[in-house]
């Protein structure tokens, strides 16, 4: 058991080391009021969380500062550029005027480009005088953050070694822990053990099977989606915990409402219900984690092409599959902790109740904390 929760307890410090590394700088320049800047802010902060420290995110705001309104002018005409307004934004050598999806998703291509080739930094180059290059050059040493190799120099780096340990990070990400967190609490609410070990493997197999689809897809949601699907996932922890804390503390509801309805049905076809329930989440959980928390899918595609490895698909078989191995080690853990601790034990009397608070948890990270797991 000591053994176990150890293994645990590296799981959760080794991904959260900080490596400085070289990033890519995105120059922001915004308006407050800007209905256009405040949705490429948003853009911007999905991006941070899905790459990490491999970008710098500098932002000035012109409308309320003299200073950097003459700087965004400067930089305007350093670039030839004749539009007027906000937002603007600088990556590399290369300027983007206003903000829509497509050009979104030109900038997210422009930032991965710039992990191949020499950093610069083009709004302190016109500060100081100097030109800005128009071709830069595939840089030599080319280095790209990850989550447990941190700053890599991908050029000298086995392909195997990357796609193995970002296929362990990545099930050990922020991301990954809020699943688990949502798992324990459905686990919990099950007294069969082989049943949990059932409900955790469909869980973790059906993610990640839906994880590796959505990220080699490089399907990608817009804001409003990935607030609906978020909100939907909170309603559903919602539900599962007042059914739990109902189941424990048998609180006499009308016979007719919703939650004695439930309460009815989940009590006749529990396991198929949460079974149910389960492969719902987790195929609408890793549209999350594929667009919100910092997955290295694309950080891996970027590293094998700087490496010039004409084929990824065993290296990034490698990945998931490690994903899929930790992810499962993961709740193995959680299900010795729950027997050992909670079951099999007088506190298992309240499995049920602390079921129900742990999805309530769950559900008001993802409502009101969702920055905490990376899931915004």
């Amino acid at each position: 058991m000591k053994k176990i929760l150890l293994i645990l307890v590296l799981f959760l410090i080794i991904p959260f080391t900080k490596v400085n590394a070289e990033e890519v700088t995105i120059t922001f320049f915004h308006g407050d009021g800007c209905p256009h800047c405040a949705k490429e802010e948003k853009y911007l902060d999905i991006i941070q969380k899905q790459l990490g420290q491999n970008v710098n995110i500098q932002k000035y705001e012109v409308w309320n500062n003299q200073d950097n309104l003459d700087l965004l002018n400067q930089v305007r005409t350093a670039f030839g550029d004749k539009n007027e307004g906000v937002p603007f934004t600088i990556i590399g050598n290369k300027y983007f005027s206003g903000f829509n999806d497509e050009i979104g998703n030109q900038m997210k291509q422009t930032i991965i480009d710039n992990l191949k080739q020499e950093n610069i930094n083009a709004v302190e180059l016109i500060k100081n005088g100097s030109p800005v290059p128009t071709n830069i050059n595939q840089s030599q040493d080319p280095t790209i953050h990850f989550t447990l190799l941190g700053k890599t120099n991908v050029k000298e780096t086995s392909p195997i070694t990357i796609a193995f340990t970002e296929g362990i990070g990545d099930a050990i990400n922020l991301g990954s822990l809020w699943i688990i967190l949502f798992l324990a609490g459905i686990m919990l609410a099950v007294y069969n053990n082989k049943k949990r070990l059932i409900l955790g493997g469909m869980f973790i197999l059906t993610s990640t099977i839906t994880y590796t689809i959505f990220a080699l897809t490089n399907v990608e949601f817009t804001i409003n989606q990935t607030t609906f699907i978020r909100t939907f996932i909170a309603i559903i922890a919602i539900i599962i915990a007042a059914i739990s804390i109902d189941a424990h503390l048998k609180i006499n509801i009308p016979k007719k409402s919703i939650l004695q309805v439930l309460q009815e049905l989940f009590g006749k076809k529990q396991f198929i219900m949460y079974s149910l329930g389960i492969i719902i989440t987790s195929v609408i959980t890793s549209f999350v984690l594929v667009n919100q928390s910092q997955s290295s899918s694309v950080l891996l595609e970027t590293a094998f092409e700087v490496q010039n490895v004409t084929t990824s698909a065993p290296y990034m078989f490698l990945y998931f599959l490690m994903y899929l191995i930790t992810s499962l080690i993961l709740v193995g853990v959680v299900n010795v902790i729950i027997k050992e601790l909670i079951i099999e034990n007088t506190i298992g009397t309240y499995n049920r109740l602390i079921a129900g608070i742990i999805m309530l948890v769950a559900a008001i990270i993802l409502i009101y904390l969702p920055g905490t797991f990376m899931m915004v």
